[in-house]
């Protein structure tokens, strides 16, 4: 449980909310991605919405990387 807290912590020890939000997006398009390619075409969501979470998850990577080396 601690290693997950220090994974999702910043540099001053507080939970950061880019890093919860890139984890959670990143999860959600791996089980996504993995459920597709057992199920068929029709039941696939469609590319915006999977595109659309794919941006999210690296846009809160990328501010976190960005936020890191600011300071």
């Amino acid at each position: 449980m601690e290693w997950i807290k220090n994974l999702l912590s910043d540099e001053r020890g507080s939970i950061s909310t880019k890093r919860l939000i890139a984890l959670i997006s990143a999860f959600f398009l791996c089980v996504t991605l993995f459920a597709n390619s057992f199920s068929h075409q029709e039941i696939a969501p469609s590319d915006k919405l999977v595109d659309a979470v794919m941006v999210i998850c690296i846009a809160a990577m990328g501010t976190t990387t960005i936020d890191k080396f600011s300071k």
